[in-house]
């Protein structure tokens, strides 16, 4: 499901960030369908839609960075989430 998975307490890459194909799993008994994107796609697509992006923000908040983590497989892990943001926001503006 994720370019990248823990194996063995270390962080391997599975697939490529390019990849946006659609891809589905099961979670809570259900198939759930969802689709990879890289940043220039919501950059582009914000674009062409007529907004001005003003600030882009990539986050992982502070309680997660400080904390003490345990090497989990977990998608919200803290251990993954102090290499790589949470979350990204972009503040754009229709022009």
């Amino acid at each position: 499901m994720r370019c990248m998975e823990i194996e063995e307490d270390n962080l391997v890459v599975k697939s490529s960030y390019y990849d946006e194909n659609l891809f589905t799993f099961e979670k809570y008994g259900f198939d759930v369908s969802l689709s990879k994107r890289k940043i220039s796609t919501y950059i582009n697509a914000l674009s062409k839609a007529g907004f001005f992006i003003e600030e882009m923000i990539e986050e992982t908040d502070k309680q997660t960075l400080e904390s003490e983590s345990k090497v989990e497989q977990k998608y919200h892990s803290a251990f993954i989430a102090k290499m790589f943001p949470l979350s990204f926001v972009f503040k754009a503006r229709k022009l």
